[in-house]
């Protein structure tokens, strides 16, 4: 039996039962761009082979040989671009993040046939020819493809288009209007008709300013065909409460979904997980994931290993000049922490008169006495931190990461810092994202060191085998042309 004044006043309200404009689901498009993507891989392997055999050499080709080899090769891409997110409609509405994935999932797929090939002994009845000019049109087809679909998409997703996706918050609160100003800034789409009165004694949370109405305001706009989502945020409410909004609500045609707390929409990288059955608000997700860890860990020792052996005359002539200078020792070793706080001796050429790696450790600053003649050309141009390659091969850094602080400075920061130790989910890196954006060099200051925890942490959540390439790419830039070194 209902519970009375629950849902009384909205089932009791009628329309003329005409709805505006339903919905376009929003995964149909997804499932069409996997069946054009799916299409567009066969018929340019049929397409090439046919230019190729007809044109270049005269001859006739099998067209079930290159078919077969073009669905197989379009089944693979399209089930890891599937399985990877990528036909989801925020993905298909920004191209830009998607073409990295394409590329790289394409080449994943045609390492796989080729090995497939090479094991059935069946490689030699496909031209290399053939095979580049498949491999380069399928990555100009998708990824033009996705371009095309993105500038639809976002033309449709307008106000009044097919795809906007209109959303009503019940909750004139705080938390109510946040999701709404976040929601609002997405390019997937989303249009917010209004701020309801949730109809609570407190309203769950302090009023923030004037709503759009109460329920009933909103019923009619879910009636009338012009509401596609209702967001609760009422983060107050008791249990009871809550319940019975819910009730309230879930008789209108439209989908119901709580945005559980402010503390959530601070953490706008989280996702819905699955924890023994039960779905749970993930905030942060475990550091190089799955295959990240292993690749990360091959970068380091293959790139690592490389780097150790072409650079080793260049760090020769650096220890004889670090030696004919004066007396001292060519390294200067000293603690730093590491991957989990872990503690390890950190290598670099002696530029210093002095080798500090105690309770005080004061930085240099530009002009400091104690740097020597030759340890100014050593830090201008990073030579001094070239040989921390051996701390990479001992894995106890990476060649990309956070940058190790002496133990001193990590306490006085991590006291100083809001999530400064959030640094240490990874291996420290010999160079990192801050420092190719130009935070490096002397950080007397904690605004300038956190302003480098900010990029630190950016690149912990955001790691990816392209974005290592990219900041080494960036670091030869910034060693050429050095800029706030000390």
């Amino acid at each position: 039996m209902a519970d009375p004044g629950i849902s009384s006043d909205i089932d009791s309200f009628s329309t003329d039962g005409v709805r505006r404009r339903g919905p376009v689901a929003r995964v149909v498009l997804g499932d069409v761009m996997q069946f054009v993507d799916f299409l567009l891989v066969i018929l340019a392997a049929v397409a090439v082979a046919f230019v190729y055999h007809t044109y270049a050499l005269g001859t006739e080709f099998d067209l079930q040989s290159y078919a077969t080899a073009g669905i197989m090769g379009a089944t693979g891409l399209t089930a890891l671009m599937r399985r990877d997110g990528y036909y989801e409609f925020d993905q298909i509405a920004t191209a830009e993040k998607s073409i990295r994935a394409i590329v790289s999932r394409w080449a994943l797929v045609l390492l796989g046939l080729l090995a497939f090939g090479f094991a059935l002994k069946i490689s030699d009845n496909f031209s290399r020819v053939w095979l580049a000019g498949w491999s380069a049109s399928v990555l100009v087809c998708i990824i033009s493809l996705r371009f095309a679909a993105s500038s639809f998409v976002r033309r449709m997703t307008r106000e009044g288009g097919a795809f906007a996706r209109r959303v009503a918050v019940v909750g004139a609160t705080s938390l109510g209007m946040k999701f709404a100003s976040y929601a609002t800034q997405s390019p997937a789409g989303i249009s917010i008709v209004g701020v309801y009165d949730a109809g609570l004694v407190n309203n769950g949370d302090s009023s923030q300013g004037d709503s759009d109405g109460d329920l009933n305001d909103l019923a009619f706009a879910a009636r009338n065909g012009d509401v596609d989502d209702i967001v609760i945020a009422v983060p107050r409410a008791s249990g009871e409460e809550m319940q019975k909004l819910v009730r309230r609500l879930s008789i209108l045609p439209v989908s119901i979904a709580i945005c559980p707390n402010i503390h959530w929409l601070d953490h706008l990288g989280g996702a819905i997980a699955d924890v023994g059955g039960v779905r749970v608000l993930s905030l942060y997700r475990r550091p190089l994931e799955s295959w990240g860890g292993v690749i990360k860990t091959i970068e380091d020792y293959v790139l690592g290993a490389l780097a150790l052996v072409l650079l080793s005359p260049v760090m020769l002539v650096i220890a004889a000049a670090i030696k004919l200078q004066g007396k001292g020792p060519i390294l200067f070793a000293q603690q730093r922490h590491g991957f989990n706080n872990a503690v390890f001796r950190v290598y670099k050429f002696r530029t210093m008169t002095v080798a500090e790696d105690g309770e005080t450790v004061t930085q240099a600053k530009p002009g400091d006495a104690r740097i020597t003649p030759l340890g100014k050309i050593l830090r201008r141009y990073s030579l001094d931190e070239l040989p921390q390659l051996i701390n990479v091969i001992k894995g106890e850094m990476s060649l990309v990461g956070p940058r190790p602080h002496a133990l001193s400075h990590n306490h006085q920061y991590a006291r100083a810092i809001e999530n400064y130790s959030g640094r240490h989910k990874v291996k420290p890196g010999i160079t990192g994202w801050a420092q190719v954006n130009g935070f490096r060099g002397e950080t007397s200051e904690n605004e300038q060191m956190a302003d480098r925890v900010r990029y630190d942490l950016a690149y912990v959540d955001n790691w990816s085998l392209w974005f290592d390439i990219k900041i080494l790419l960036m670091t030869v830039k910034a060693v050429v042309f050095p800029k706030n070194a000390v």
